[in-house]
């Protein structure tokens, strides 16, 4: 028998018996649904991470040194890290180590009291080389950044966050301004253009930066830094770089085996893949569920449709008494399950994109449709139906005639 009659039977089996088509579906396109909207807003809550980190850090093609090794905890700060790491570090990187195309320094400390006239706020304080601003990709919206001379003369300038401008001056143009940072009057040279917020959700733009040489010998007295950043000439391959930048430190700082580094070095690469692998997981995880939801409505498949093969005993005798084989018979009921399935996969995939968009919006993430297991979705769903629906084929097949036409 032709498969365009097959599949026109098949298609008025199903339009006869309504409830039962929908029951069959039901099961699969709840599944698929699931699985298309998890590994969508999986896919895009990866994405949002990784540009979250890269918004916090600027780039991801350097190398972060800092003081301490794994004796340090969170964000490095002059007042939590071990005096370890000084300028003549950063300078030795800079010119020893061929994979390094320039070197920045900071000095950090947080929650440092910042004032101009009666208004105080409490901001993260940056020490910084003139390149560091560059590297991490940070923009002015008014004024200028921190230039190679005002490190050279310690000068005290400063570059506002734009959180810094709101607390400090409402209504008002900082530029050109004079504030107090721990008592030592600063002029204000730029405002920073917003970042927004980090991976964490604390904003980036409650911050103050001011030349490293400044901070060094008129606001903090250190002559230790809290972080050197290195940036890389081949960032999809940071480890000859990073072995290089240890060996270096551990000679300078006269550390001999079995001795461990008093400093750390970290990817920022690494970190945010480390992050969005985690939440991959268990995105894996849920769509495996999804999965396992799908494979029960194929069970839900299966016992309806051997409920219809006891209901279809006479059909099946009078198609086998007009010439009908027990191969067109299987086909039937095979194209039958597989159409049943394919419709509910269609109808979940329907459902899982308006879900992954809809949550995707109510996160403020940028929608993501991930077409590939879109596609493998739709075609779980057929084999479900051929898996599923063999079984109530080859008993249908396998019914004699004349006792189906008798009963």
């Amino acid at each position: 028998m032709p498969t365009f009659v097959i599949l026109r039977l098949a298609l008025r089996t199903l339009w006869r018996n309504p409830l039962r088509s929908v029951l069959m579906m039901l099961g699969v396109a709840i599944g698929i649904a699931s699985l298309t909207t998890l590994t969508s807003v999986g896919e895009a809550t990866k994405r949002q991470t990784l540009a979250e980190f890269k918004n916090m850090v600027g780039t991801f093609d350097v190398v972060n040194i800092s003081p301490g090794g794994g004796r340090t905890r969170g964000m490095p700060s002059l007042t939590t890290v071990e005096p370890t790491l000084k300028f003549t570090d950063a300078t030795a990187i800079a010119a020893q180590v061929p994979g390094v195309t320039q070197v920045a320094e900071v000095q950090n400390a947080f929650d440092i009291d910042v004032k101009y006239r009666d208004n105080t706020t409490a901001s993260a304080m940056y020490g910084i080389s003139a390149n560091w601003l560059q590297m991490h990709r940070y923009f002015v919206a008014a004024g200028n950044l921190i230039s190679p001379d005002d490190i050279q003369s310690l000068a005290r300038i400063a570059v506002i966050g734009p959180d810094v401008q709101r607390d400090l001056f409402p209504g008002e143009d900082p530029i050109g301004k004079q504030i107090r940072i721990g008592n030592v009057p600063f002029q204000v040279k730029g405002i920073l253009e917003s970042r927004g917020a980090g991976p964490g959700g604390s904003s980036l733009d409650n911050i103050v930066f001011i030349p490293v040489t400044t901070a060094s010998k008129r606001l903090f007295n250190r002559d230790y830094l809290t972080t050197i950043t290195a940036q890389l000439k081949d960032p999809d391959d940071p480890e000859p770089v990073i072995e290089a930048i240890t060996a270096l430190l551990r000679e300078r700082h006269g550390i001999v085996p079995p001795g461990e580094d008093d400093f750390t070095l970290s990817n920022p690469r690494a970190a945010a893949l480390q992050v969005s692998d985690v939440r991959s997981t268990l995105t894996t995880i849920l769509a495996g569920t999804a999965a396992i939801a799908t494979l029960i409505g194929g069970t839900v498949i299966m016992g309806l449709m051997l409920v219809a093969v006891s209901e279809r005993r006479r059909e099946i005798g009078v198609r086998r008494a007009v010439g009908a084989s027990r191969g067109d018979v299987l086909r039937q009921f095979l194209v039958e399950a597989a159409l049943v399935s394919a419709l509910g996969g269609l109808a979940g995939v329907s459902l899982g994109v308006g879900a992954a968009v809809l949550l995707a919006v109510q996160r403020a993430l940028v929608p993501v449709i991930v077409w590939p297991t879109v596609g493998a979705a739709l075609l779980l769903s057929i084999v479900i139906g051929l898996v599923f629906g063999l079984q109530p084929a080859w008993k249908a097949a396998r019914i004699d005639p004349i006792d189906a036409l008798r009963s």
